[in-house]
């Protein structure tokens, strides 16, 4: 006897068969779909950045001329190892800025752990005219706090008239020195 298989009996591997096939289908459908995303990403880039090119080729630059021909390499002369070396160029010194005195007074208004919360007061503080400023915290600071401040006053007595003025308009400032 001869054993006679069916379509019956290749059901199951026919079953997986087509499952594979199906899912390799998803996938390089998919493939498709990013990969052509992507080359037009690719292929927009490529064209701003050539049309970048074409238009500083378009601007002769003045400077523009080449570094090294081989007539500029054979006209320059080395200097002589006999001859002294040129004196060095000579160097202006810059005044140093003029010193901001040790008294100088501040008044801290609010200490806040979000900038966007120090920018709203900073902002109203400078709406009513007050010189405001903020102080960011460190990167490895424990405790972060924006601060924010009214100042600086080298007087005592423009200090004094800045913290009436600031107790008037509901603030508790703070002295920092």
């Amino acid at each position: 006897m001869e054993d006679q298989t069916s379509w019956k009996g290749h059901t199951f591997t026919l079953i997986v068969f087509t499952g594979i096939v199906v899912l390799c289908s998803i996938f390089f459908i998919l493939g498709m779909l990013v990969g052509r995303s992507q080359g037009q990403k690719l292929a927009l880039a490529a064209s701003v950045s050539a049309a970048a090119r074409a238009d500083s080729r378009l601007v002769p630059r003045e400077d523009s001329k080449p570094d090294l021909t081989f007539f500029d390499s054979v006209q320059k002369t080395e200097p002589s190892s006999l001859e002294p070396p040129p004196p060095p160029p000579k160097v202006e010194l810059v005044p140093e800025p003029p010193a901001v005195p040790s008294n100088v007074l501040n008044y801290q208004i609010g200490a806040l752990r979000k900038s966007s919360d120090a920018d709203k007061l900073l902002d109203q503080l400078k709406k009513k005219g007050f010189r405001a400023f903020m102080l960011a915290p460190a990167p490895d600071d424990a405790n972060p706090f924006f601060r924010v401040q009214v100042g600086p006053f080298a007087d005592p007595i423009e200090a004094e008239d800045a913290k009436k003025k600031l107790e008037s308009e509901g603030y508790q400032p703070i002295l920092k020195k």
